[in-house]
């Protein structure tokens, strides 16, 4: 008998989504993972500058639907700038073709940010700051302050250190005084920043590329008490 498995959509120049699940899915035994990727390298490389180009998404989301995954998921941040409703058509492309429901990063984080009552939000990004403001709008938010690294090439912030992260985050907060803090790229490695961190703001923090690995284990009904150590948001009750 195969065990229950999530599947994940990437971008082709990602390095931090396998790691990320690499850290958290072994604290759910039984649990497996498999992967898929969509072109999507440099500045932007491979998809379209103001929408999604779907037939990537299709026949990843379908190859994923041949190893039975329950849930797939585009761990990608596109969304928030793109606009919701553009992850929420994309979600439909991809669960039709893979027969199982499917969500996004941008989108699990928009769920989150309400669970945890968060209005004004604090973003550190590889990108630079109107990337900022329009993934704030797209979310719904008020970007209470960012802190960019203009970064145009996807695959260097898989190199940020955490130290980095850490300090941007930190700086920011002592700032902006947000509501929470996005570490706002998939390709950004901040799922170990999240409980450090906030046990020292006191605010939620919210890696974009855990938040879609929380997205999956909240659709398939998983109890998340495992990971709670590793940050707020796998401390939220299910809506």
């Amino acid at each position: 008998m195969t065990h229950p498995a999530i599947g994940t959509v990437t971008p082709s120049s990602n390095r931090v989504v396998e790691r990320t699940l690499a850290a958290i899915l072994p604290l759910f035994p039984g649990l497996d993972s498999c992967i898929a990727r969509i072109p999507y390298h440099g500045a932007g490389l491979g998809q379209p500058k103001d929408r999604y180009d779907a037939e990537p998404f299709r026949h990843a989301a379908w190859q994923l639907g041949h190893a039975g995954v329950g849930m797939v998921c585009w761990n990608g941040t596109r969304g928030a700038g793109l606009g919701l409703d553009a992850d929420r058509a994309l979600c439909a492309v991809m669960a039709e073709v893979a027969g199982c429901p499917a969500t996004t990063a941008a989108l699990a984080t928009a769920t989150l940010l309400d669970r945890l009552d968060a209005r004004r939000i604090g973003i550190v990004t590889p990108g630079d700051a109107a990337y900022a403001e329009e993934a704030a709008a797209g979310l719904g938010r008020t970007l209470a302050g960012a802190r960019t690294l203009g970064l145009t090439d996807n695959l260097v912030a898989a190199a940020v250190p955490s130290e980095r992260i850490v300090a941007l985050a930190r700086d920011l907060a002592a700032e902006a005084k947000p509501d929470a803090i996005l570490l706002w790229s998939t390709n950004l490695a901040g799922w170990g920043t999240m409980a450090p961190l906030e046990a020292a703001l006191g605010i939620p923090v919210i890696d974009s590329a855990a938040a879609g690995v929380w997205a999956c284990l909240d659709a398939i009904g998983r109890d998340m008490t495992p990971a709670a150590h590793l940050g707020r948001i796998f401390r939220q009750a299910p809506a």
